[in-house]
């Protein structure tokens, strides 16, 4: 079985630096990833967003606008045998205030730190989805979003 899940995620970005969130796993694997999560029956895709920051990382955000679509797939963790397609909207983001990286009330599993990445660090880290690097290659910003196309990932 596939499924089929729309996702959000936020570009944040302050001076040269994006915020990202860091998970870790098994044999100390650590994986950096944008704030931001799955769309819920009855919202739209900016309601999405807002609520998966404060979520994840307490930061109110305003949207700027839309700089990427991207997908990826990767098996399921909680069904054997199933797969979930993801479609991820990265919107661009700025904070509503002042703010200091910490972990919002509802954290994603295996998250463990809020950071500022330096952009030039990006290629050096483990990014989910592995596409992450090619989307956020584009920083410092283009004026039209783009569809990166389709990357496949196990993990």
């Amino acid at each position: 079985m596939i499924y089929m899940i729309n996702t959000v995620k936020a570009i944040i970005l302050k001076d040269q630096s994006v915020l990202m969130i860091k998970k870790a796993y098994e044999n100390n694997r650590f994986v950096y990833t944008l704030p931001g999560g799955t769309q819920e029956s009855g919202e739209n895709l900016e309601e999405t967003l807002i609520r998966e920051v404060e979520e994840e990382v307490a930061a109110a955000v305003n949207i700027i606008r839309l700089l990427h679509v991207y997908e990826h797939r990767r098996k399921s963790r909680t069904e054997p045998g199933a797969m979930k397609h993801k479609i991820e909207f990265a919107f661009l983001c700025e904070l509503a205030g002042s703010y200091e990286p910490q972990l919002g009330l509802l954290p994603d599993a295996n998250q463990v730190a809020t950071e500022w990445v330096g952009i030039d660090k990006l290629a050096q880290l483990n990014l989910y989805p592995h596409v992450l690097l090619e989307v956020l290659s584009v920083l410092p910003l283009e004026s039209n979003p783009h569809y990166m196309g389709f990357g496949v990932q196990s993990e």
